[in-house]
């Protein structure tokens, strides 16, 4: 499967919370799967996306071990379009969607849309 990495990176905290979710074993098995394929293009890219931070921020003034990317400083554009390049390649991922089951112990599986569209390449609903 071809992934920005812009969807990989956005997908870590939303999948930590389903996978949190009370779900069948093959499904919690799937979804661990899945989290320890992209763990590897998550660290990757963040230790990236922390690089374009050191490089274009500064420390913060009051809390001098943060680095901080100022909006309004001149390095700011070529940190935006770095950070939009990074996030805008393409990497090839070897996973199988998810087939989440609509109902959980009798009860309909409720899941917020935020999560849902942040794992819609990741996961379907059976």
């Amino acid at each position: 499967m071809k992934l920005l990495n812009g969807e990989i990176f956005a997908s870590r905290e939303p999948l930590e919370k389903l996978t949190g979710k009370e779900l069948p074993v093959k499904v919690s098995l799937d979804l661990a799967r899945v989290a320890n394929k992209l763990n590897a293009e998550w660290q990757t890219i963040d230790r990236v996306r922390i690089g374009l931070i050191t490089k274009y921020g500064k420390a913060d003034k009051e809390n001098p071990q943060q680095i901080r990317v100022d909006p309004e400083g001149e390095n700011y554009p070529k940190f935006v379009e770095e950070i939009n390049e990074l996030m805008g390649q393409e990497t090839e991922v070897v996973i199988e969607k998810v087939k989440l089951p609509q109902e959980v112990d009798g009860k309909p599986l409720q899941i917020e849309p935020n999560i849902l569209m942040a794992l819609e390449k990741f996961i379907e609903v059976a």
